[in-house]
């Protein structure tokens, strides 16, 4: 009989992160449960982003969120190999013009970062690339959410997990022996230690506490789903404001993302608005849906041409949380905090870090509960 077994864990929020911290804890004896507010797993920021697994190669301003991301690539697609779409040319651009990392520069730091990648020319891809002469193919891959959500939902219920959907946790507080929560519905739980993987909304609780936050910069996002007769291929220009165009998981459409687009608000701040949550009363729900694609795909026209031709099928969105006041590098870190007080948050960077931060956390939960 494992030491673990009488220890609670709650685990606030069931996006890819919280459900991977919830299984580690499940499978190292600890009774878990993982509280929702949405109505099923994974369809906040796990499903409303560009679906890409990292292998650095985004992020010449930052190589320590490259590395993080391949720390977490292999292993995911390890786990999860079910819900990958690969084998397509996947290209990586650097715009002619308003680049903040030059073709030279790029190669540099792609001969740091060790990960596979050939140079290639805009007229050698197989798909009409202007603005951009050169650029280098990786090896990146994309995931189809719906397919990850089936594969998670069966790993929580092998595992043991207790998964609680439509269940926003209102309020924390300390209890003598560990953290009581407050539910939707007015009920209370206590757990010997909760971690707090609700992403965008995690200073709510943290500040109830008592406990130091600090200011984050908010996001809404919105990435168009489009329809465009083109071969599988996944194009990113960069390094600025400019775009990405990848598969929507195993699907036959796109995703398209352009920088000066996507984020059609912003706030720095201690903590979200919390209408962001709710696509009825998001930023994004009192502006023109149609204007709003177009202009994104005429922003991005002029690298692509072929998106001239695109078809609007519909919209990912929601809210992300980044470090505030960051432009300078972009970096997208994974970062834990704990209190010392059995409580624990998880600052969740690209999808890619999900399984590290996992065993991360839960060998602080061990440290935590074996030292009293």
């Amino acid at each position: 009989v494992r030491m673990s077994e009488a220890r609670t864990v709650a685990v606030i929020g069931c996006g890819i992160f919280g459900a991977e911290v919830a299984i580690n804890a499940a499978e190292a004896g600890y009774s878990v449960t993982v509280y929702e507010a949405a109505a099923d797993i994974l369809t906040g920021a796990s499903t409303n982003n560009q679906n890409r697994l990292h292998l650095g190669f985004h992020y010449p301003r930052d190589i320590e969120t490259g590395r993080q991301s391949i720390r977490g690539f292999h292993r995911f697609l390890e786990r999860y190999p079910e819900c990958i779409q690969g084998g397509f040319p996947n290209a990586y651009f650097i715009a002619d013009e308003g680049s903040h990392t030059t073709p030279a520069q790029f190669i540099e730091f792609c001969e740091e970062l060790g990960m596979p990648y050939s140079p290639i020319r805009a007229g050698d891809f197989g798909v009409e690339i202007r603005g951009a002469a050169s650029g280098v193919l990786c090896e990146e891959v994309v995931y189809d959410c719906a397919r990850l959500r089936e594969l998670v939902a069966a790993r929580l219920r092998n595992s043991g997990v207790r998964v609680v959907t439509g269940s926003a946790i209102e309020s924390v507080r300390f209890s003598d022996s560990g953290i009581e929560l407050q539910l939707q519905d007015g009920s209370r739980v206590h757990a010997d230690a909760a971690v707090n993987c609700s992403y965008a909304d995690i200073n709510r609780l943290t500040d109830q506490l008592g406990l130091p936050t600090l200011e984050r910069e908010y996001e809404y996002t919105v990435v168009p789903i489009i329809s465009l007769d083109i071969p599988k291929v996944g194009v990113t220009v960069m390094d600025g404001p400019f775009m990405t165009l990848l598969p929507f998981g195993q699907s036959d459409q796109f995703l398209l993302y352009a920088v000066e687009n996507t984020v059609v608000a912003r706030s720095v701040a201690r903590q979200l608005d919390r209408a962001w949550l709710c696509p009825e009363t998001s930023p994004f729900a009192t502006m023109d849906a149609a204007g709003f694609a177009q202009d994104m795909l005429r922003s991005c026209e002029k690298f692509v041409p072929a998106l001239a031709n695109a078809r609007v099928e519909g919209f990912l969105q929601g809210p992300r949380m980044v470090l505030a006041r960051n432009h300078a590098t972009d970096a997208r870190p994974s970062l834990i905090n704990s209190y010392g007080s059995r409580y624990h948050t998880v600052f969740a960077g690209k999808i890619d870090h999900c399984i590290w931060v996992a065993e991360d956390m839960c060998n602080r939960l061990s440290g935590e509960f074996t030292s009293t």
